[in-house]
């Protein structure tokens, strides 16, 4: 059986104007208990100090790269072009992860076979505060039905995603964004293996100066339009109906509606 330090992995991290809280981000990606990765940093046209913190790492597993071509799904993009690892670990410039994240998926997707694993979550404020702790369906069926219906039941900024799923799904499309991993991840349905680790492994950062808050009415509008092109793909209207009963009989009123 393979041993987890014996796959090689990659760390994709886009950045944009970063510096209020790249430190605290890049230091947990280094701090990990499972080292065998490379640390790709995407600069994204960023006008503050980013790359003169990253600069300051002597690391050699951090490779800053430089994306001419600003926007966050080129920059994700070109980080999973770059990518030499079998597997990607997708990290935000503002966020945390918790030193055994890298260890528990890998183990996760060797032990499953999946193909892409993501965990429970802690939303934290600015100041890093704990908001909120969510769970997320563990399932790789329970997922895909969730998935149907709500854009975070895998959560792209806590996923470890094997690099062939990427190339063969042709990478995100920015045709939709601010909703391009979530498009992503309803084309993936059909062929791939999800599951969610019912650990907290992630924590995200809730602040006003990022882009699912600052374009969240479009968000909001374009995951709902996708919903419903994928449910009426891969869902009968008989079928829908017994979806809302069973959420409305379990309580989950308001899903039910939807």
């Amino acid at each position: 059986m393979t041993e987890i330090n014996e796959i090689f992995s990659s760390v994709v991290m886009p950045l944009h104007n970063g510096q209020k809280y790249l430190n605290e981000a890049i230091q947990s990606v280094l701090n990990q208990t499972y080292a065998n990765f490379e640390f790709l940093i995407i600069e994204n046209c960023s006008n503050d100090l980013s790359v003169e913190i990253v600069k300051s790492y002597n690391d050699p597993r951090i490779r800053l790269i430089v994306e001419e071509n600003c926007g966050q799904v080129q920059a994700y993009n070109r980080g999973f072009r770059e990518a030499k690892g079998e597997i990607i670990f997708i990290h935000d410039h503002d966020d945390i992860s918790h030193s055994q994240r890298f260890e528990k998926q890998l183990s996760k997707i060797l032990s499953t076979n999946s193909d892409i694993c993501g965990s429970n979550f802690n939303i934290i404020s600015d100041k890093g505060n704990i908001i909120a702790k969510i769970e997320l369906p563990l399932s790789d069926i329970e997922i895909k039905e969730e998935l149907l219906f709500k854009n975070f039941t895998v959560f792209n900024s806590s996923v470890a995603i094997k690099k062939k799923v990427l190339e063969e799904l042709k990478y995100f499309d920015i045709y939709y964004f601010p909703s391009a991993d979530y498009e992503f991840y309803l084309r993936a349905i059909s062929n791939y293996i999800f599951t969610n680790i019912p650990e907290i492994l992630y924590s995200w950062r809730k602040h006003n100066a990022q882009i699912s808050q600052k374009k969240k009415l479009a968000t909001s509008q374009l995951t709902i339009d996708l919903s419903k092109t994928y449910q009426k793909k891969y869902l009968d209207k008989e079928l829908n109906l017994f979806l809302g009963l069973t959420y409305y009989y379990n309580n989950k009123f308001l899903k039910s509606i939807y």
